[in-house]
């Protein structure tokens, strides 16, 4: 956990305006694709500064360093981007879904597409910290961090005069909260899309292994986005391959964290919040699809008479993508 370093001209942005706490799916994908740059002039963050983020007007987001804030007229949320990682993705790049055929059916059927929760993936370490035998190491980490927090009293507070017993006691409970928080990443809904300009000859194999028929949907990261403009709290985020021999993975963005031995996957996430009281095991989040996919790409190991089957299938749901050929498929010359 890092220090925050304010400086008078971030005090001045506190003093003038009042954090709202409304931050819209636009101003949440202002700030996941600028990451820590000024939206206006275009600076970075330093290390334990704020940027604001918030409006212009009444709807148009902004994300601004503090010489620029006299843009905002409303302050959503200050965002600290020390510790945190880059998720931001070019909106023009390409992104693939490698899906059976059944699965394609039922996605034009029900008009949209499926979420499922973290925990039911097959991958162990989904929102994992770090394997187990490091777990004691991530615990004392924080439990002195807690330590100090609980022993320091703020600025015109008398001390508290705690006894080392209350501290650690206080310090424990603190470590078992923020243990909890981060475990809820595992009920998150998640939507999983391969990152690349070019066909997958490896996902084509994970994903539509040789005889069972597949395609893959192709959009890009502006259509997602749009695709979620109306799911409160949605996000759209790069994967961050982490080895778990030589670190911990984010608290609070470990849904975007895997280990590095599936780097080859160039995972992009969708991610959705859940349900806290009862956490759904999969959701569908309808939408235009039209509008989302650009095109389908049939499995270059399925049969030869299965593209037609494809576009039949297509034009009976009422849907009008443009179904063509794997290139992997092509003939070669010797």
């Amino acid at each position: 956990m890092s220090e925050i370093r304010l400086k008078n001209a971030d005090k001045d942005v506190f003093c003038r305006l009042s954090s709202t706490g409304r931050i819209s799916n636009a101003l949440r994908q202002a700030m996941t694709q600028q990451y820590n740059r000024c939206n206006s002039c275009g600076e970075v963050a330093e290390a334990g500064r704020p940027m604001f983020a918030g409006y212009e007007n009444a709807n148009e987001p902004l994300v601004v360093c503090a010489k620029c804030s006299v843009r905002l007229k409303e302050l959503a949320t200050p965002v600290y981007w020390t510790d945190t990682y880059d998720l931001s993705v070019d909106e023009n790049q390409r992104l693939w879904r490698y899906m059976d055929f059944s699965k394609f059916a039922a996605m034009m059927q029900q008009g949209g597409l499926h979420f499922t929760r973290a925990s039911d993936f097959d991958d162990r370490f989904e929102a994992a910290a770090r394997m187990a035998s490091k777990e004691a190491s991530w615990d004392n980490h924080y439990l002195e961090f807690f330590k100090e927090v609980v022993k320091t009293t703020p600025p015109g507070y008398p001390s508290a005069n705690k006894t080392e017993n209350e501290v650690v006691e206080e310090a424990e409970r603190l470590l078992g909260d923020i243990k909890s928080a981060y475990a809820r990443a595992r009920d998150l809904l998640v939507s999983c899309w391969h990152m690349n300009h070019v066909e997958s000859e490896a996902l084509w194999r994970i994903y539509c292994t040789p005889g069972a028929p597949g395609v893959a949907i192709q959009t890009d990261v502006a259509k997602l986005w749009s695709a979620l403009e109306n799911e409160v709290g949605a996000n759209v985020g790069r994967v961050q391959y982490i080895d778990f021999k030589k670190g911990f993975a984010s608290g609070d963005q470990r849904i975007y964290c895997k280990r590095s031995s599936l780097a080859h996957e160039c995972e992009v996430r969708a991610v959705l919040p859940n349900d806290r009281e009862g956490p759904l095991g999969y959701r569908l989040v309808h939408s235009d699809l039209n509008e989302l996919v650009e095109s389908v790409v049939v499995s270059p190991f399925a049969p030869p008479w299965f593209l037609q089957v494809v576009k039949e299938t297509v034009s009976r749901f009422g849907y009008e993508f443009h179904v063509k050929e794997s290139e992997i498929a092509e003939v070669p010359f010797y």
